[in-house]
């Protein structure tokens, strides 16, 4: 693969088992990475470098494609996957979760209510 990005290399690297050179001086056999298929490919007006059948490893990874019609929709889009990940990665390290919309503040209310309930005079309120 040639002409890629600084911010695409270490996940490259990562992904393919490899170390990065930046010389063919400097090309050893230690260095390098094992892939069935790397293909480029068209995606719409741009291309993508597919990289397909890599044997399995300790730290897998993988891509996402966004794809919107405006920046500002993919903008969105690329925050709500993020916020999606950290979720899963919450409930990775810890098996529980607290669900939003308030649920937490009406489930703190109802039972306040019913200790109240057993409560007289002002103490109740």
């Amino acid at each position: 693969i040639r002409n890629v990005e600084r911010d695409d290399i270490s996940f490259i690297s990562r992904t393919l088992g490899c170390k990065p050179i930046a010389s063919v001086d400097s090309f050893t056999e230690d260095k390098l990475g094992i892939a069935e298929l790397v293909a480029e490919e068209g995606a719409g007006a741009s291309k993508l470098v597919r990289v397909t059948g890599i044997p399995k490893q300790e730290h897998r990874t993988c891509t996402v494609l966004l794809r919107a019609s405006n920046a500002l929709v993919l903008d969105e889009a690329e925050r709500s996957f993020h916020d999606a990940l950290c979720v899963v990665r919450s409930l990775v390290k810890r098996k529980f979760t607290i669900v939003g919309g308030a649920a937490a503040e009406i489930e703190v209310s109802l039972q306040l209510s019913k200790i109240s309930h057993t409560l007289e005079g002002s103490e109740a309120m």
